[in-house]
């Protein structure tokens, strides 16, 4: 979960990003929320193929924990919830200072570096 604080620190676009742009239809952005999961699952699982001899349980521990922060923190059905309500309010505080400093470089830097992280990444566990 840590990392997830790490990574959201370095500009890049997300599930949150896009829920909360300006502009976009509900239609849309939940569209790009799908894309971006389903991105998420078809290298999960093709990691997995690839590396049957991983330790499966723990890639996918560790990629569902990655993704725990923005579920409990970024769902528009809790997250009025969960900005006022103790302890979670001051995490949610944190969680979106993090993602504040190199906004203005979300798409610019953020899709390249995202592209390059995730790559690295896939490297790592395939090597």
């Amino acid at each position: 979960i840590a990392s997830h604080f790490v990574l959201d620190f370095l500009p890049h676009v997300d599930q949150g990003t896009e829920l909360h742009r300006d502009g976009l239809k509900p239609a849309i952005k939940y569209f790009l929320v799908g894309i971006d999961i389903f991105a998420a699952i078809i290298i999960l699982v093709l990691v997995l193929m690839a590396r049957p001899n991983l330790n499966q349980q723990t890639v996918i521990i560790g990629a569902v924990s990655g993704l725990l922060t923005d579920l409990i923190f970024c769902v528009p059905f809790w997250e009025p919830w969960v900005k006022k309500t103790r302890p979670f309010s001051y995490i949610y505080w944190f969680h979106h200072k993090i993602h504040e400093p190199l906004r203005k470089y979300q798409y610019s830097i953020g899709i390249p570096l995202q592209v390059v992280i995730i790559m690295v990444s896939i490297w790592l566990l395939l090597k």
